[in-house]
């Protein structure tokens, strides 16, 4: 992995759990649809802010929709932690309980098993069904299939089984999966503790805490759960070490976009990317479409069912997993709680192995999702999910991502001292370098000494400190840990700027750097250049500095629309400004599909879209 990107660190170790208590201020989470509906309407930094301070004639500060923000300007060694109203009126519009399985056919059961080895029909009103075996190759998304086979033994861990009518037209198909275990190796350390990691896309802390408000209850009272409610993202990309790999889109991690390289032969002892390309790419029709949620089953499913088949499997042998949910929460604000009971079921289910594990659950980033560029000839056009990501509280929780740790039963006691340090930990600004820190300390260092020392330790080449022990006593904040300021979760006096001229020259200066960085890449010829459309937000932030800091948005005008973010400091004086690492809130898709062959940019909006881009940019490239 290439350790110069910052957010390559084993960010993707996580998923949605654990519910401490939130606050005194609010009440607890309720089940979610009966939440929704009784809470009204009324916004709530009404009751925070008393009036509005006026700077100038075209600058105002913005009523913080958070309890507390810092007014003395010393972000090095201030950080006021974000404390608000997880059910804010600018949330509860987004929250729409519209998923793929809403209308689903409840009566459907399977008409294939695949049960110890050896595949069978159940349905007796199947005429013709065949099945054939799926074997990845190497670490890629290619597959390859086994020839077609009655029902009986079958030695493989991926199975997909079809079914024909008479006339010859495919009617069923499903993938079906196991684990065959490998052979045992020698222990490193007596009898070290399985490590699970449970990651959703997309999950923030607030999304998780409205979503899965039984689960966390369940996690945090039967499993000691702790929750972290002051992660800090650092960056937009991510690249995870990787062990049992676990993931329910084919091109995520291996071989991802934009910036991990992945593997020729495959890292780990299973992997469940044989199913994934099968599902999205390989399999017959009704294969591709049967997990699409019509049949009250989506991809997420049978991933938890892969991760509990390799449990059960290896019983006689520590664990190492990597789960993760793309889909779950990606394109939806309150996805994650079709999967309240489910998560719940499946943690009481298999309490005696996860009683005996280190229990990672997180997030990557909040949600982000669409185009939001097409709509910002009106701001008052855009749909409430837009609407949402763009506002204060929106553009937070995109930078909280959801972090919650359990640990094996024997560890939970007083005398261990593991629960309370980590409870400390969870009350202060912390990143997913510190997460990183936390497993490499959970592998490597707290063996030798039976998981008994707190002492704070500097790992090697590491920026982060475990969590599991004592940290560093100076101030955790944005200036003291490696969290850039346009991803800094700390609240500042912030300051609403309106002045035009000064928006339009700074959004040009933002397209300066795209233009710059684009030229670097040598993607000139294949990328569009950009025309300033609007400025649709600038606000400035109350740092102590000589030079102004703000938080700028950028809209381009068509063909090549985009809405870029990033933060700026700029020298009223000599009007020299400093660029932050430039990001794209819209939903790119496959507008910089022409750069993957090369080095995967969003930030190029390409020339040529559609079938032919990847194969024409091609050549423009090299030409």
């Amino acid at each position: 992995m290439n350790s110069g990107r910052n957010s390559c660190l084993l960010l993707s170790i996580f998923i949605a759990v654990n519910l401490i208590i939130y606050r005194n201020l609010f009440l607890e989470n309720q089940q979610f649809h009966r939440e929704l509906q009784k809470t009204d309407d009324t916004n709530f930094s009404e009751f925070l802010v008393s009036g509005v301070n006026m700077r100038s004639i075209d600058n105002f500060s913005t009523a913080s929709s958070f309890l507390h923000v810092d007014s003395t300007g010393n972000s090095q060694n201030t950080c006021v932690l974000p404390e608000y109203d997880i059910w804010h009126a600018d949330i509860k519009k987004v929250l729409t309980a519209k998923f793929p399985t809403n209308n689903c056919d409840k009566s459907f059961e399977p008409w294939t098993q695949l049960v110890n080895s050896t595949w069978r029909i159940v349905n007796e009103a199947a005429e013709l069904c065949l099945a054939r075996c799926i074997e990845g190759v190497r670490a890629s998304r290619e597959v390859t299939f086994g020839k077609w086979m009655t029902p009986g033994y079958v030695d493989c861990e991926f199975l997909e089984a079809v079914c024909w009518d008479s006339g010859g037209k495919e009617v069923y198909g499903y993938i079906h999966t196991q684990i065959i275990a490998k052979p045992t190796p020698p222990p490193i350390h007596n009898s070290p503790p399985n490590v699970f990691f449970l990651m959703i896309d997309s999950l923030s802390t607030g999304m998780a805490k409205r979503s899965l408000p039984h689960f966390l209850k369940y996690y945090q009272s039967e499993y000691g759960g702790i929750e972290f409610r002051y992660v800090n993202k650092q960056s937009s990309e991510w690249c995870p070490p990787l062990t049992f790999l676990i993931e329910d889109w084919m091109v995520e991690l291996m071989d991802s976009y934009p910036f991990c390289k992945g593997f020729f032969n495959k890292p780990v002892d299973h992997m469940f990317r044989p199913f994934t390309s099968v599902f999205e790419r390989f399999g017959m029709d009704i294969t591709r479409q049967h997990l699409k949620g019509h049949l009250c089953r989506e991809i997420h499913e049978p991933v938890i069912e892969y991760w509990e088949q390799a449990m059960n499997a290896y019983r006689d042998r520590p664990l190492f997993t990597f789960t993760w949910l793309t889909d779950l929460a990606h394109e939806y604000p309150d996805g994650p709680v079709r999967f309240d009971d489910y998560f719940t079921q499946f943690f009481e289910r298999n309490r005696e192995i996860l009683d005996d594990s280190f229990i990672f659950i997180s997030g990557d980033h909040g949600i982000r999702v669409g185009d939001v560029s097409v709509y910002y000839s009106n701001y008052s056009n855009l749909p409430p999910i837009f609407q949402h990501i763009t506002s204060e509280i929106g553009s937070f929780e995109r930078n909280n991502p959801f972090l919650a740790i359990s640990v094996p039963k024997k560890f939970r006691d007083d005398k261990n001292g593991m629960l309370e340090v980590m409870r400390v930990n969870s009350n202060q600004l912390q990143t997913h370098f510190d997460t990183r820190a936390t497993i490499l300390d959970i592998l490597m260092y707290q063996p030798v000494t039976a998981f008994t020392d707190r002492n704070p330790l500097s790992i090697p080449n590491e920026k982060g400190h475990s969590l599991l022990r004592k940290q560093p006593e100076f101030p955790r904040t944005c200036g003291t840990l490696p969290i850039p300021n346009q991803y800094c979760i700390c609240q500042v006096k912030k300051t609403k700027v309106n002045d035009q001229d000064l928006k339009m020259r700074l959004g040009r200066k933002v397209l300066d750097q795209v233009h710059m960085q684009l030229d670097k890449l040598n993607f000139t010829s294949i990328c569009r250049r950009y025309e300033l459309k609007e400025v649709p937000s600038l606000i400035e932030y109350d740092y102590s500095s000589p030079w102004n800091t703000y938080e700028i948005e950028v809209t381009t005008k068509e063909p090549s629309a985009v809405h870029f973010q990033t933060m700026i400091t700029y020298n009223q004086e000599t009007h020299t400004a400093t660029v932050a690492k430039v990001v794209r809130m819209d939903r790119y898709g496959s507008t910089s599909e022409c750069t993957s062959a090369y080095f995967d940019t969003p930030m190029c909006y390409c020339k040529i879209q559609g079938p032919l881009s990847y194969i024409t940019n091609i050549f423009d490239y090299w030409l």
